[in-house]
């Protein structure tokens, strides 16, 4: 087992300090390195914690089981030695019986030592077990490390290297970025160096094959020195010397919802595409609260649904059988993603609960929320959405229609919407839920749909939905997609960027076919992709320069500097300030 540690920090010389046996000063360097790598902020990680100020919650709980109760607190008192400390806190963190409600204190690398530079260390077998014992995200890791073996494998199959026209464009974007520094803005010149330098960091890891790679244990995305890769880098990217074409997934988090709203997805229990199988805690925490039945253990009768299993929640039952007065609708969902009204009112004799998961018949409650009809038909609707031909047009134009406006669809409006999703996710201020303009626009044509996501964000919250929508797009994806095509396709290279796919130019309509296909059998909705094969250009375009000033120009005096520290490293600056400062001819030697 190997962790990431920060380069600037001497463990050994902090161990020999303490005059400790030689297994003891072994085993607390260990410890010290474990901690480290759980808090250290890198170019490839920062902006994981950036929400959080680049503090990392660490559960004393779990680590004091991990180290031992004395050993953690000799580490801490060791990183936060108030002379010279290597770590700090923001003293904050909530005890709570309810765990949802709770937070742990959060500790980053302090400024000094958070340079960007980093190096591994080996966790001896004995510890690793210990962690794997106490660290349920450290077991699931591994379980998704040998379920995508096959695509780690490619990181070793195959060799990465750029076209040479990547330093060209690096040293025209850095150079426009520093013409736009206001009065030579000290402040603002170093976050262009630290952009420049990150950037640089990026391809001299890939190039020196120094690759990094791992599957997440929360969302189970493959996450890699490829996923880092700056998007306007990636076209001069090369593959056996060879350059990448890209699939990617329109509309990616709408059409994902929709997958994960069908009934078989929620209370199918074989192996595949299911709640189940994809998130097995929140399947269980769902079944033990009775908002899904487990069809695996259960029968129907008259008007009661009996459970066959001796942990199965009395709550299902206490559903129907307290419902019997309810009038409402009773909804049937299809196994092709349909939903249709099936009856005026809901008695017990009326519905039908299939344990095939073929065709189940469901009272809208039992699926979530209280639907009327024109709820449900909404949800019909949003299934049959054009997601192969621009979702986000068509939800602009429904709503156009819906309200009577008159207004052309333009690329501000798509871009507005897009960026809106994630709060029409996981917006979970209700006060802001009805008053952001987006969320109100899909409101209106897609009441259902809203209903449901406001049902589920109070059900398991909008963590574990987000964690949900991206297990459902990495099973797919990684697990279905990529799994065929490299049975298919051995000699190819494969590689993905979440939810886009990259391999060679000439198997893109192979790739393309696989995806397609898979994706409509096994959800049941047609997705939409676009095909990104960009030739290399030196030349970087007005628009991306914009971008990045828009994040550098705020930066102009050392209060607001201090605080992107997180993502702003030495190491960075002096890399990007030397490469710049050179002659346009000898840059990449320099560099070199």
């Amino acid at each position: 087992m190997k962790v990431m540690v920060p380069k600037s920090v001497n463990v050994k010389l902090l161990v020999q300090g303490l005059n400790l046996s030689p297994t003891r000063s072994e085993n607390l360097k260990n410890k010290i390195y474990y901690f480290l790598s759980r808090i250290v902020s890198t170019n490839d990680s920062f902006k994981l914690n950036e929400k959080n100020d680049g503090y990392i919650n660490i559960s004393s709980v779990i680590m004091r089981k991990v180290m031992g109760r004395k050993d953690y607190y000799l580490i801490l008192e060791l990183l936060s030695d108030s002379g010279d400390p290597i770590i700090e806190t923001n003293n904050s963190w909530l005890n709570s019986q309810n765990e949802s409600m709770g937070y742990c204190k959060g500790y980053r690398i302090t400024q000094k030592f958070s340079t960007g530079e980093v190096e591994f260390k080996t966790i001896p077998g004995k510890f690793r077990k210990r962690i794997i014992k106490h660290m349920p995200d450290e077991a699931e890791a591994i379980l998704m490390t040998e379920k995508y073996q096959f695509l780690l494998n490619q990181f070793n199959s195959h060799h990465f290297s750029f076209d040479p026209m990547v330093y060209d464009y690096i040293w025209l974007f850095g150079h426009k970025l520093l013409s736009m520094v206001q009065d030579h803005n000290e402040y603002q010149t170093r976050m262009v160096y630290n952009l420049i330098g990150r950037w640089l960091y990026y391809v001299e890891k890939i190039e020196n094959n120094e690759l990094w790679y791992n599957v997440s244990a929360s969302n189970h995305r493959l996450n890699s020195s490829i996923t880092s890769l700056k998007r306007t880098l990636r076209p001069f990217l090369l593959c056996d010397g060879k350059p990448l074409g890209m699939i990617d997934i329109s509309a990616s988090q709408p059409y994902f919802l929709s997958s994960v709203m069908r009934t078989s997805f929620l209370t199918d229990t074989e192996e595949g595409f299911n709640l189940r199988s994809i998130y097995p805690e929140v399947w269980k925490e769902m079944v033990s609260k009775g908002w899904i039945c487990d069809n695996r253990s259960t029968t129907y009768t008259g008007d009661t649904f009996t459970y066959n299993s001796i942990d199965a929640p009395a709550s299902c039952n206490d559903l129907l059988n307290n419902c019997n007065d309810y009038s409402g609708s009773t909804i049937n969902f299809n196994n092709d993603a349909s939903v249709s009204v099936i009856s005026d009112s809901f008695t017990g004799s009326s519905n039908s609960f299939s344990s095939s998961g073929s065709t189940t018949n469901y009272p809208s409650f039992m699926w979530g929320p209280f639907l009327n009809d024109k709820e449900v038909e909404s949800i019909t609707n949003y299934y049959q959405s054009p997601f192969d031909n621009d979702f986000y047009k068509h939800l602009f134009s429904t709503y156009q229609s819906m309200t009577g406006r008159i207004e052309d669809f333009c690329p501000e409006h798509r871009q507005k919407i897009k960026n809106n999703m994630m709060f029409i996710l996981f917006e979970n201020n209700w006060n802001h839920r009805n008053k952001n303009e987006n969320i109100r626009m899909f409101q209106m044509v897609f009441p259902g749909v809203d209903k449901w996501i406001e049902w589920i964000l109070k059900t398991i919250g909008k963590s574990k939905f987000s964690l949900l929508l991206q297990r459902a797009e990495s099973y797919l994806v990684l697990n279905v997609v990529c799994r065929e095509f490299i049975q298919r396709y051995p000699s190819a290279p494969v590689f993905t960027i979440h939810d886009a796919v990259m391999t060679y130019e000439e198997y893109l309509p192979d790739l393309q076919k696989i995806l397609l296909g898979r994706f409509q059998e096994i959800t049941g909705v047609r997705v939409g992709i676009k095909n990104k094969s960009e030739k290399p250009n030196p030349e970087p375009k007005q628009k991306d320069i914009d971008k990045a000033w828009s994040k550098i120009r705020p930066v102009t005096i050392e209060e607001k500097f201090k605080k992107k520290f997180n993502g702003v490293f030495v190491s960075n600056i002096e890399k990007g300030s030397a490469f710049l400062k050179n002659h346009p001819s000898d840059r990449k030697g320099l560099y070199t």
